[in-house]
């Protein structure tokens, strides 16, 4: 049952994650429409005054903008004037455009140098023929006068429509976002249309019918009654819209429970948690521990982080292969910068390690690599087999002694029912907003609660669940000590924790942990160059570069050259008016 539960929350999640709402992408010109502020005036002869003021706001720079204005065929533009207003509020008159003539209307192409960070209004005035039609009883504009052709939304509109006098009987309806506003009125003649975050594929359309006599010059007439059919129509659409309204609200309620209760049983799930596995203490916690750890190098970093090893923990195991002669590192100078050559010995290595395979078979020539070729390396090859090794570590059978694969699986199981509750919860609400406003305050303060509450649930679950056994736990913390002793190595003499050979010991866990620099600058300090030598100490020769020319440094840089270079990507309604699919944007 618990299993089908949570398919059920995963597919649900996908299905909510597709439908939420994906904003357009952007040209390569990166700005944002601040201001659109649209006037038309209507004239005796059925044509439209139109001043269309639009504010840019640039966050990269540009050559100019854009307007296309779709018309009817058997509209024109007439009386073209272009204005623009840079950010020192200085307006002129510019010739520098192009109007040019469209299967569906006209463009309007401003060219004027934009800087970066800069805002910039361009305001076109032109006459629009033919916008109104006189028919025997009344005279109808339709007009799509903000249109749905933009690049990007816009953030703040405002359309009228002026008359030249007072309008009796003026009747108005507009249509775009639900959450517009309209204002008619006849008293002063005129009609106002304002909208926020408007959908540069939404658009605003006007519709409305006046008495003949303002337009009594109008020659584009037809000879039939048109009141009525209009009156029926907008109200056909206004009834749609408030069903269309109510539907959204009734979808707008099913999301909030939907994102109420999918978010509760995450919560329930986090706080219902059971206490299983141990957690060691963190190192701030513990002593200095000079003993060396009971596993390798690489585990003891796995052990440590509770994570797959890294690229110090391969140089620390490349090291440890050098101390057992199964490997020979040497360094040598190009142009005054050091790199390191490693030559196979036991050739029995390869058998059984890929990634130790494909460096010598693939990097070098069978025999010998450098790491100079190293981070020179292309393929996928490199990648893919450092990926296996550090699986195949960090699915051992000896590393599920001390953390074993049921206990992590059980935590990240818990935290990923949280997460993804948390996930559909959100996408949930954010449909119910896209559908409906009216519960803004509702939403709001459900998901803040449902946040709150699941990350205190994931808080919780958290401190039940531990992934080490108790002997998992007990060696971890071995080794975050041991991890601290040399973090703070130089506040302690080193000759106290004991000789060279110990170090060598102790040195590829130093490695492992990003440490070996400090180390070894430790122990030149307290080591004589005679002691050193005498010792035939091991790591002299090769690691004794400190720095960047160290090999755990150059290694370590060289094999994240050649992985990531070998690494891939993952690849409501209208009333018909002319006008539609208007719009613009930069270059």
């Amino acid at each position: 049952m618990k299993h089908k539960l949570l398919k059920f929350i995963c597919l649900l999640g996908m299905l909510l994650l597709s439908l939420t709402p994906v904003q357009k992408v952007k040209a390569d010109v990166d700005y944002d429409i601040a201001k659109n502020i649209t006037s038309a005036k209507v004239n005796s002869d059925g044509s439209l005054s139109m001043k269309r003021a639009i504010t840019y706001q640039f966050n990269s720079r540009a050559h100019g903008v854009y307007y296309r204005q779709v018309l009817n065929s058997n509209q024109k533009i007439e009386d073209v004037k272009v204005q623009v207003k840079n950010e020192n509020e200085k307006r002129e008159t510019i010739n520098n455009y192009v109007l040019k003539k469209m299967k569906r209307g006209y463009r309007f192409k401003v060219f004027y140098p934009i800087k970066n960070h800069s805002h910039f209004t361009v305001t076109y005035f032109y006459r629009i023929t033919n916008a109104i039609t006189n028919y025997r009883d009344v005279a109808e504009l339709n007009f799509k006068i903000i249109g749905n052709g933009w690049d990007t939304d816009l953030d703040y509109v405002k359309a009228s429509v002026i008359f030249p006098r007072p309008v009796k009987g003026l009747k108005a309806w507009a249509h775009g976002p639900l959450d517009g506003y309209l204002k008619v009125n006849p008293k002063k003649g005129k009609i106002v249309m304002i909208a926020e975050n408007l959908g540069g594929d939404t658009g605003i359309e006007v519709h409305t019918i006046f008495p003949l006599s303002i337009t009594a010059k109008n020659k584009n007439v037809k000879n039939k009654n048109h009141r009525k059919e209009v009156i029926k129509q907008e109200k056909e659409l206004a009834q749609a819209t408030i069903k269309n309204r109510r539907k959204r609200e009734r979808r707008s309620i099913w999301l909030i429970a939907l994102s109420l209760i999918v978010g509760l049983l995450g919560i329930i799930k986090g706080f219902r948690t059971k206490a299983v596995g141990l957690k060691p203490r963190k190192s701030r916690e513990l002593a200095h521990n000079y003993e060396i750890p009971d596993v390798d190098p690489v585990l003891a970093q796995i052990l440590d982080t509770a994570n797959k090893p890294d690229n110090k923990a391969f140089t620390a195991y490349l090291i440890s292969l050098a101390a057992k002669k199964k490997i020979k590192i040497e360094d040598f100078k190009v142009h005054r910068k050091t790199y390191y050559q490693i030559t196979l010995l036991d050739k029995s290595i390869l058998d059984n390690d890929i990634l130790i395979k494909t460096l010598f078979n693939s990097v070098g020539d069978g025999n010998q690599f450098t790491t100079q070729e190293l981070k020179k390396y292309h393929g996928k090859k490199l990648g893919n087999s450092f990926d296996t090794w550090a699986t195949n570590y960090f699915d051992s059978k000896e590393k599920q002694v001390y953390l074993p694969d049921t206990l992590t699986n059980s935590r990240s199981k818990v935290i990923g029912i949280i997460i993804l509750t948390m996930a559909v919860s959100f996408a949930s609400a954010v449909i119910a907003l896209t559908n409906s406003l009216k519960y803004l305050l509702v939403i709001v303060i459900g998901e803040a609660l449902i946040l709150l509450l699941s990350l205190l649930a994931l808080v919780y679950s958290n401190k039940k669940i531990g992934i080490y056994s108790e002997k998992g736990k007990n060696e971890t913390e071995k080794i975050r000590g041991f991890k601290k002793m040399l973090r703070d190595i130089g506040k302690f003499k080193m000759k106290d924790v004991g000789d060279l050979i110990l170090w060598e010991d102790i040195m590829p866990y130093a490695v492992s942990f990003g440490l070996a620099d400090k180390v070894m600058k430790e122990m030149k300090i307290e080591f004589s160059e005679e002691e050193i030598q005498n010792s035939n100490y091991f790591y002299y020769g090769f690691i004794s570069n400190t720095g960047k020319d160290s090999f755990s440094s150059n290694f370590d840089s060289c094999f994240s050259d050649g992985i990531s270079s070998s690494s891939s990507s993952f690849s409501s309604g209208s009333s018909g008016g002319f006008g539609g699919g208007s719009g613009g944007g930069a270059f």
